[in-house]
């Protein structure tokens, strides 16, 4: 009896055990799923947070980017307007320069031309003027010489007209005479040298072409390229 009795207590001890260990394995089973789910809830909500801050983040990403671009294009934009109306202004500045270098051109040839061309009218005019004036001042001249006592005192061309004689030559020279004047004319010195300086009878003569005239110097003529010569002889002609 003692036997069977233990035995049968070993049995309700071995079920009970059983028993127990079933309701806590059952136990465990069941409320793992809970905090699994819950787990996965708070993951899946930290998870879709993390997505949308991540999806705002990279939203506000692209809007500052847009904004970046934008503003470059902005900036590109205006800078490219800028250069084609800097290049537009020096274009216009560089054409305006070109036609005032032109005009300017235009203006110092047109002047330089007619330059030339007053100073060919000019030169043509000067060159006229001495040939009238030559025409209208060609006085005819004589060659007068002045031989003192083995010195020259004049050697050169003199004025004459119409009227010219030996003796009016002679006074042409400027040099200084003393003569004795009427109807005749009598030269007695020439320049400091005076009749019966050198002795008696020496004196001043003339000739005319290389001939020896005997009568007053005032009614000898001259004319055109004559040449008269005064000259003090002390042989007496």
């Amino acid at each position: 009896m003692k036997k069977q009795a233990g035995i049968v207590i070993a049995v309700l001890v071995t079920v009970l055990t059983m028993g127990t260990a079933f309701a806590i394995q059952h136990y465990a089973s069941a409320s793992q799923p809970v905090s699994e789910q819950v787990t996965s809830r708070v993951s899946s909500s930290s998870s879709t947070a993390t997505s949308s801050v991540s999806q705002q983040a990279a939203t506000a990403s692209r809007t500052t980017s847009k904004k970046q671009a934008t503003k470059t294009k902005r900036a590109a934009t205006s800078s490219h307007v800028k250069r084609q109306h800097q290049a537009t202004s020096r274009a216009t500045r560089t054409r305006t320069s070109k036609r005032h270098q032109t005009s300017s051109s235009t203006k110092q040839a047109q002047s330089s031309h007619v330059t030339r061309r007053a100073t060919k009218q000019s030169s043509t005019t000067k060159t006229t003027k001495p040939a009238t004036a030559t025409k209208k001042t060609a006085t005819p001249t004589v060659h007068l010489v002045v031989s003192g006592y083995h010195k020259t005192f004049y050697d050169g061309r003199v004025k004459i007209n119409s009227k010219s004689t030996a003796f009016s030559v002679l006074q042409a020279s400027k040099l200084k005479l003393v003569y004795q004047n009427g109807v005749a004319v009598y030269v007695s010195s020439v320049n400091g040298l005076a009749e019966n300086d050198v002795k008696v009878g020496s004196g001043w003569k003339f000739r005319v072409n290389g001939k020896f005239i005997d009568k007053a110097a005032n009614k000898k003529a001259v004319v055109k390229n004559d040449t008269v010569h005064w000259y003090f002889t002390t042989k007496g002609y």
